[in-house]
């Protein structure tokens, strides 16, 4: 840069061959400017920034999806057959399936096979359903323990029916066909406990209190005539045993009379 700069001052100096040239500017001046001209210059360079890169920021919202899995719950409670709690205050609903409600019959076979499949046990709860929880707040999950899917082992106990799925307006979910497939093979289990034996009541006697009480004491005498003199009798044959202890003199089915 100096060295361009000197040969601008050369130039610009006038000679005698130029005699306009002095008219216009004297020597000393255009040297001056010439040189200040320069030093402007690379004060300016001198000092100017570096280039300033800007990179246009987008604001990104980053919505972290829900997680797929929850894993090594461990169930604390069987609230009936295909519900069950954890300790995270959650009631956990088993997606696509259906079990007797408390009344029903089933209903308390159910429960007990689901709490002796996952009662007590570290569970794995896997999502799936159309919607993440029910209409009552509960969780939808799958509930698999040791790899095993809990939901449908209820339904291949014939404890549990396939339902709450895209048959009947709640969503398809993705085990849907595996489900309704063991639904249609397995017959149900839940059936009502037959009723408690009863005793059945005595016969009601149709003999008269005091033949009752009679034939109950009589210590079988030897005639009709003893046990008539001591208050008993008579006796009716096909009625009372007493019959086959006396005589039936004149056959007309009734002795001692």
């Amino acid at each position: 840069m100096i060295a361009v700069a000197l040969v601008a001052a050369v130039v610009a100096i006038p000679t005698a061959d130029n005699p306009t040239d002095t008219a216009a500017t004297s020597p000393s001046t255009t040297v001056t400017t010439a040189f200040a001209s320069e030093r402007v210059v690379e004060e300016t360079t001198a000092i100017q920034p570096p280039p300033t890169i800007v990179t246009s920021a987008t604001s990104t919202t980053t919505t972290t999806a829900p997680p797929t899995m929850v894993s090594a719950l461990t169930v604390i409670n069987v609230v009936d057959g295909d519900t069950l709690e954890v300790p995270n205050g959650s009631r956990v609903r088993l997606i696509g399936i259906d079990t007797p409600e408390r009344g029903a019959c089933g209903y308390q076979g159910a429960a007990d096979a689901l709490r002796l499949l996952v009662e007590g046990r570290a569970v794995t709860l896997v999502p799936g359903a159309r919607d993440d929880v029910d209409r009552y707040g509960r969780l939808l999950r799958y509930v698999e323990v040791d790899g095993v899917d809990a939901n449908l082992e209820m339904i291949l106990s014939g404890r549990a029916i396939a339902r709450y799925d895209s048959r009947d307006g709640y969503g398809r979910h993705d085990r849907e066909d595996a489900y309704v497939e063991a639904d249609a093979a397995t017959a149900s289990t839940n059936q009502c406990a037959p009723p408690p034996p009863t005793t059945a009541a005595p016969p009601r006697s149709t003999a008269s209190p005091t033949t009752a009480a009679m034939a109950a004491t009589d210590p079988r005498f030897g005639t009709c005539k003893e046990a008539k003199a001591a208050g008993y009798g008579p006796y009716v044959q096909g009625r009372d045993v007493e019959y086959d202890w006396y005589r039936d003199q004149d056959k007309d089915g009734i002795v001692c009379e």
